[in-house]
């Protein structure tokens, strides 16, 4: 299908006599045009009212870009519905809101990503933001109600008693419908307390009825959402509400299989949060996530999509969601693994399918394969059905009978038209079918898969290529495999084979699933060959099916994790068995550990230089862990790229900080470290340099020795110390270019000097420098990485000091003249960006992560002066420039959601291959792979690379357009 330019070409496009009577009827400027693209793909969602033709004006105003949060949604309903004493007024309002915002996902969902489009996870996650948000607001509603009659509910000790609205299905799982119902529970925490005459359990019940019939009454707006209660204890025959304690009784003593698959998809979406995190804590998750469960719970719940089918009546051929392969068996193929394996594995206590889908991949419990079959077809199937439901305006799950209405939605959906999408949901179906079937059996295997080619290993048969391609589609694997079956004890050799018989099928299967079978073969054999007698790591792997698989999965994706794994095999337990994901808190607590063990050791007779090793060692251990830690969580999506950096950016702190009390044999007096760049800012990568100045207090020298040499000579053995080569792994690349007179000054420098290089004050003192005469040329880049200076190891005091100083050099002074930043942007962006068609640079090139900080700087810097804006972290000052009326919404939308969308690139690149290249190209191998790891999908017309290749292209015109614009530039 031809590229549109516009929303009104793609209507054209889509459904063209219906687009032509509506340009017709409607205009085509601005929100009219909007209109036109809306009606001629969703029906059900052209504009019939002034106010809906006002909603699409003002859309077409503000942009339809970027996401819209919970909590950007939510103070704006609240504005205009509260604004209103009038009932009536109140519910035209959030009727006509919820209408906008629907129309406004509708049009992400629609148009391709070039014209402002979105992936249905992000949209079906809007939608779900929508319905948290109109719900606190119906809540408010009946709680003014039930206050006003009743009194303010209290419990029986004075305290203000709650309500939690529990979440269930797809509102659970952020995954809502364009036409769903909302399924709710809604508990309150005691009956042991009154609301004035009334009982507790009838104040909540009146809030609960006033709250559902807000969103449901259908007025001539329209209505909210229709909201379904039925999932709550007893169902239908239950009652509105139930307290904490008496929910906990009913599961305890009646909770049946079909309720625990339901709540795993339970999530509090609104009324008192902590309520909601009690409720799931001590009630949900021991209900839900046992520790024993057997892999018949699959059948069962195949049994409850029969049954389904069987009451509804389903069209088999045409319903999505309950039709053979459908959507339903999509999520029952994920939440049945869920409910096997999440008593043990607490990171797969997730309410989204596809995250679930995510973890499982990387616990191990889901091949490579499994997980791309399952996410592609559930991601078209899901796709499928929001069209139908924006088309009709009803809940249904059925594709149109109408072969002339099925043509339309193949091309809302991207494919030519009705034949091409029938084709592809028959292979999406197929797909979904086979891997839900394979759970309902637990029969073992009568004989190996791949005797051919094991065979053809043991015996070195010139035919080995052959069974190798037969088996991977590709020989290069055959010289890994080999290595693998070289000794009779190895994973593959002919003892193994023997003792373990079917262990060297599960090795060539999980292989062959894998990300990158190539990847995954050479970090196996480059693990194994660590082992002088691998006998009890075979075993192990023998014995933990899983643990093979998880190992396999993780090589397959990672090949920076594959190759730290395979240096210090001790961390393959990391890989393995690893539980929960890493915080802040447990990167200093990893450090620790580990310089209490070097200092707990046997080492007192050792020699200087020995005790220094064992320390550098013990530093590089702890480095080693938690990188692979956070790069593990991340490779399962539970950790989101702003966690990353700010884990690791703790880590080289502690790290910092253990190695200066090491060379000062103490509390670092007299020097302070101060972070700038991206450590600075919490924001650095897997590989990243870290960016620091020295700063010593002279008056903290020791006797007879000279400070700037003293401090000098501190400051090396330091920095030998973090990045020296080491037996247990590379360390820091500390890089000090920073400092005042750049690389050719004194490695460290004195606080007064500090000040007297950015012209700052020291607190009335005359001091002068020491050996240092020259001063700051004001250039807006010396300012800028003071923007971002952060004390994070040493001297707190000194520390403190010279932030102080280096907050005044860089906010108080204002913003440098907009040319000259620019100026300075685009000399990085020719001189190190390079770039050329087809490749690009997401730091320094045009658009790129640099457009972002030189954006959020410049403004820093011309509001300094207002203490909210000084924070080092760029998506923080973003928000703070925001939310200080210094950075429009648009903006801020713009420059965060790019900055972002660059930042996972760059840690994703990192991961999954191994480097630090800051460069995408249309040419290289692995795009697909990356491509998929950024949780971007293909689509019938582009493949997974160039829509990564396109979204890139999206993002980075988007920041550049952004950046002039902040800086009053023209347009380029």
């Amino acid at each position: 299908m031809r590229r549109p330019e516009s929303p009104v070409a793609l209507a054209r496009v889509i459904a063209p006599s219906r687009a032509e009577r509506l340009e017709r009827d409607l205009g085509t400027e601005g929100g009219r045009g909007l209109g036109v693209a809306l009606g001629a793909a969703y029906p059900a969602l052209r504009p019939v009212h002034g106010w809906q033709m006002d909603a699409l004006e003002r859309i077409a105003r503000q942009g339809w870009r970027s996401r819209r949060s919970r909590a950007f949604v939510l103070p704006r309903l609240e504005r205009r519905v509260f604004e209103h004493l009038d009932r009536a007024e109140r519910l035209a309002e959030l009727r006509r809101d919820a209408w906008e915002q629907r129309a406004r996902i509708a049009l992400r969902e629609l148009l391709p990503r070039h014209l402002g489009g979105a992936p249905i996870h992000q949209t079906a996650a809007e939608l779900a933001n929508l319905a948290e948000a109109t719900l606190e607001v119906a809540l408010a509603e009946g709680r003014a109600e039930a206050n006003h009659r009743f009194g303010e509910p209290l419990r029986a000790d004075g305290g203000p008693s709650g309500l939690t609205v529990l979440g269930m299905g797809k509102l659970g799982g952020r995954e809502l419908n364009a036409g769903s119902d909302i399924d709710l529970i809604l508990i309150y925490d005691t009956d042991d307390g009154a609301a004035g005459e009334a009982s507790l359990h009838e104040y909540w019940t009146l809030v609960a009825r006033r709250a559902v019939e807000m969103l449901e009454m259908k007025t001539e707006d329209g209505f909210v959402w229709r909201v379904d209660l039925r999932l709550r204890p007893e169902g239908a025959s239950g009652p509105l509400v139930y307290s904490l304690s008496g929910a906990e009784r009913y599961y305890e003593t009646w909770g049946r299989l079909w309720e625990r698959a339901a709540l795993l998809r339970a999530r509090p979406v609104a009324g008192d949060a902590a309520l909601g995190e009690t409720f799931s804590r001590e009630v949900v998750t021991p209900f839900v996530y046992r520790r024993d469960v057997g892999p018949e719970v699959a059948g069962h719940l195949a049994e409850m999509v029969q049954r389904s089918r069987t009451e509804l009546k389903v069209d088999r051929a045409r319903d999505l969601k309950l039709g053979r392969g459908g959507i339903r068996e999509a999520e029952f193929f994920v939440q049945a693994l869920q409910l096997i394996w999440g008593g043990r594995e607490p990171s797969l206590r997730t309410s989204g399918t596809l995250a679930a889908l995510d973890r499982l991949e990387a616990k191990g419990l889901v091949t490579d394969r499994e997980a791309i079959d399952v996410g592609d077809a559930y991601v078209l199937l899901r796709r499928a059905e929001h069209a139908v439901q924006w088309a009709s305006g009803v809940q249904t799950h059925s594709l149109p009978d109408d072969p002339e209405e099925l043509d339309v939605l193949g091309r809302v959906l991207g494919f030519p038209g009705a034949k091409e999408l029938g084709s592809a949901l028959s292979v999406a179906r197929d797909l979904v079918q086979d891997r839900f079937s394979s759970l309902l059996s637990s029969a073992v295997r009568a004989a190996p898969r791949f005797t051919p080619l094991l065979a053809a290993l043991e015996h070195r048969s010139p035919d080995l290529p052959e069974r190798v391609v037969e088996v991977f589609g590709d020989a290069d694997l055959a010289d890994h495999l080999l290595a693998l079956a070289r000794r009779p004890d190895d994973l593959l050799g002919a003892r193994t084979v023997e003792r373990h018989p079917d262990l060297a099928d599960r090795v060539v299967e999980a292989l062959r699933t894998s990300a990158d079978p190539e990847q995954a073969a050479l970090s196996l054999r480059a693990l194994l060959s660590r082992f002088v007698a691998p006998d009890a790591y075979v075993a192990t792997l023998a014995d933990e099916p899983r643990a093979l698989a998880r190992l396999v999965s993780v090589f397959g994706a990672s090949a920076f994790v594959g190759e730290v794994i395979a240096a210090r095999p001790d961390l393959a337990d990391v890989a393995l068995f690893s539980q929960g994901t890493p915080s802040e808190e447990d990167a200093v607590r990893i450090v620790d550990q580990e310089v209490e063990s070097f200092e707990s050791a046997p080492l007192a007779d050792a020699e200087p230089h020995e005790r220094r090793e064992a320390f550098i060692g013990a530093l590089r251990r702890a480095q080693r862990r938690v990188t692979v830690e956070v790069a593990v969580s991340d490779l399962a999506g539970e950790l989101p790229t702003r966690q990353v950096t700010r884990v690791l950016s703790a880590l080289a702190d502690r790290i910092l900080a253990h190695a200066l009390r090491w060379e000062t044999g103490g509390d670092s007096p007299g020097l302070a470290v101060i972070a700038v760049g991206k450590l600075g800012g919490g924001d650095i990568g897997y590989g990243s340099d870290l960016d620091v100045l020295f700063i010593y207090d002279d008056e903290k020298t020791p006797e007879e020795q000279h400070a700037p040499e003293h401090f000098s000579r501190l400051a090396q053995r330091m920095i030998r110390l973090i990045s020296e080569p080491h037996a247990v792994g590379p360390g820091y690349e500390l890089d000090t270019r920073l400092r005042p007179s750049g690389s050719h000054g004194l490695l460290v420098t004195s606080l007064p000097a500090f000040a007297r290089y950015h012209g700052v004050p020291l607190d009335g003192s005359d001091a002068e420098p020491e050996r240092l005469t020259v001063r700051s040329s004001g250039a807006a880049w010396e300012r800028q990485a003071l923007l971002r200076a952060r004390f994070c190891a040493g001297d707190a005091a000194l520390g403190a000091r010279a932030i102080a100083l280096a907050h005044v050099a860089a906010y108080e002074r204002g913003a440098p003249p907009a040319e000259e930043l620019h100026h300075l942007r685009l000399r990085l962006e020719v001189e190190h960006g390079r770039e050329r068609p087809g490749r690009f640079d997401f730091k320094v090139g045009r658009g790129g992560l640099l457009d972002v900080e030189f954006a959020a700087q410049w403004l820093q810097m011309r509001h300094g002066r207002d203490p909210r804006v000084r924070t080092t972290d760029v998506v923080g000052a973003l928000h703070q420039l925001q939310d200080s009326g210094y950075l429009s919404r648009a903006a801020f939308e713009s420059l965060r959601d790019g900055y972002l969308f660059l930042r996972r690139l760059e840690q994703r690149i990192r991961v999954v291959h191994g480097t630090n290249a800051t460069v995408v190209d249309s040419t290289a191998a692995g795009l697909a792979k990356l491509a998929r790891r950024m949780g971007i999908f293909g689509t019938p017309d582009q493949s997974e690379g160039e829509a990564l290749l396109e979204a890139y292209a999206d993002f980075t015109e988007e920041i550049r357009r952004t950046y002039l614009e902040v800086l009053g530039l023209p347009p380029e």
